[in-house]
């Protein structure tokens, strides 16, 4: 029996990577020490005989040209020994990749840093216009509170709901005939003692307003339609004079007609 050199194949038929041919179409046996780098640039030469021989626009050069990376800016930077022990060892990525994925980064976070710089701008204007529309309604809400049906009176009901559609965050306690004065002298200024008030302000003969430091107003003492004028007048008599003596600023308003 006569010796024969074994052969090993390299298959380039495989439909499983996109191919339109049945396994087995296109196989060469090489010899079977034939190294992947060896096959490589046979196959590469082989290549570019047939381009040579059948492609009558074929450029030899851009055959055989390999794109180059584009070189990176060069970075100050210094590189301790445990990361270069690192990359030489241990990462799978090269310091190059790193410094481009860094280059990727620094330049996308550019344009998201403006991207937030105009967002925060346009929040902004539409901050102040949302602030302008809240004055507005709230300038409104005052409006009504003064509004009422000509030659109608207005009952307590109809006010406590008007009054605490202006001030819906705020407690409000009324006062009428069952409240002896000097109790509702007593409530108010304890109240005030209370809370960090900055300002006491009485309006329309009808209700009194506490706000806080805060610029919140948290409770407000309405006078029923019962309470008689020189009733109020003296209960109010007695607030102002407890703000003067301790300096809180107390204002009146009248209703209009």
């Amino acid at each position: 029996m006569t010796n024969q050199k074994r052969t090993k194949k390299f298959e380039f038929g495989n439909e499983r990577f996109g191919g339109s041919y049945t396994p087995g179409d296109f196989e060469i046996n090489f010899p079977e020490d034939m190294s992947r780098e060896e096959f490589g640039r046979l196959f590469h030469e082989r290549m570019l005989a047939l381009h040579k021989k059948y492609d009558d626009n074929f450029d030899e050069e851009i055959f055989h040209h390999k794109p180059k990376k584009e070189k990176l800016k060069p970075l100050s930077i210094r590189v301790k020994p445990h990361t270069k022990e690192f990359f030489k060892n241990h990462s799978i990525l090269s310091p190059r990749d790193v410094l481009e994925m860094y280059e990727e980064f620094n330049n996308g976070s550019e344009a998201f840093i403006n991207s937030l710089i105009e967002e925060e701008k346009q929040l902004e204007q539409e901050l102040i216009e949302i602030q302008e529309k809240l004055h507005n309604a709230k300038l409104f809400k005052e409006k009504l509170v003064e509004i009422e049906p000509e030659g109608e009176v207005s009952t307590d009901e109809d006010k406590l709901a008007r009054l605490q559609n202006i001030y819906n965050n705020t407690l409000i306690k009324s006062i009428g005939n069952e409240t002896p004065i000097e109790k509702a002298k007593q409530d108010i200024v304890k109240d005030i003692q209370i809370y960090n008030t900055l300002d006491v302000s009485f309006n329309d003969n009808e209700f009194l307003i506490i706000t806080v430091y805060t610029n919140a107003q948290p409770i407000a003492y309405y006078f029923k339609n019962e309470c008689s004028d020189e009733d109020i007048s003296e209960i109010i008599s007695h607030v102002e004079e407890y703000c003067s003596e301790n300096e809180i600023d107390f204002r009146k308003t009248e209703k209009s007609n």
